[in-house]
């Protein structure tokens, strides 16, 4: 009878973990959430799954071939991303040239104090971009930048494979999102950045995609892993102001039967 009695004991700590370890998520969140299936390679860290052509490959490896098997075009956007996009829209307000002449460690860009002018340029810009070229005001941006001073965030970090966020700028992919970013979206997201510079460009979804017919902001997650409040915050933001968003959560499943590279 005892032996009986710890059984069942266990058994509910074990159920009662589970459910603890269980994220709860809003319901809007949960409603935009799909689960996709990659086969597993028994391995950890980014050689966790395999891609359709055998490669191992990361979570984020899998979610990009889906969507370019469905014929998206997939762009890598998450924090140094739309932190360099913001800088560079409020380059002037933020890094007026005759006011630094370098923007490096001691400069970040959430310390700065601004005047009442600054403020209110700050309202006008948001103003402007509003109907603005977005890809012509962000490139006169980028060339105001390269011939101005040393910007942390826009001269280092690393970000697919180019050298600085300012570099990845540039790239084919995203001129292409310039180009089909409708400017109330772009215009949504610099201005929830511009209400904390400090904390909001933290939780960002992982990727932007675009096909003809629409434009995804996509956080990527395996089955069990858990969003940081951060990330729900940019979910619930996205969600509310009509941005369509997805969590992409991809699940293990058994090796099929093609041959997988060693």
């Amino acid at each position: 009878m005892k032996f009986k009695f710890l059984i069942i004991l266990f058994l509910n700590i074990f159920i009662a973990q589970n459910v603890m370890a269980q994220q709860i998520l809003p319901a809007d969140i949960q409603r935009h959430t799909q689960t996709i299936y990659a086969p597993t390679t028994g391995e950890v860290g980014k050689t966790y799954f395999y891609c359709q052509n055998g490669n191992k490959c990361s979570t984020e490896q899998v979610v990009r071939e889906y969507y370019k098997n469905k014929d998206y075009s997939v762009m890598r956007a998450e924090y140094a991303f739309w932190k360099g996009m913001f800088i560079l829209t409020f380059l002037d307000e933020l890094y007026p040239a005759n006011h630094y002449t370098s923007y490096g460690k001691t400069g970040v860009f959430h310390d700065m104090a601004l005047y009442k002018t600054q403020e209110e340029d700050l309202i006008k810009k948001c103003a402007y971009i509003k109907n603005t070229d977005l890809k012509e005001f962000i490139n006169s941006q980028i060339k105001k930048h390269e011939a101005g001073a040393y910007i942390r965030d826009l001269d280092e970090w690393e970000v697919e494979s180019y050298k600085n966020p300012t570099e990845y700028f540039k790239s084919p992919i995203v001129q292409e999102l310039l180009i089909r970013i409708n400017n109330k979206t772009f215009y949504k997201v610099v201005n929830k950045i511009l209400q904390d510079r400090k904390n909001n460009t933290v939780g960002t979804p992982d990727y932007i995609v675009w096909n003809k017919k629409e434009m995804i902001f996509v956080e990527v997650k395996r089955k069990n892993e858990k969003l940081s409040e951060d990330q729900i915050g940019w979910g619930e933001f996205s969600i509310q102001n009509k941005i369509s968003y997805k969590v992409v959560r991809v699940e293990g499943q058994k090796l099929p039967t093609f041959n997988v590279k060693p």
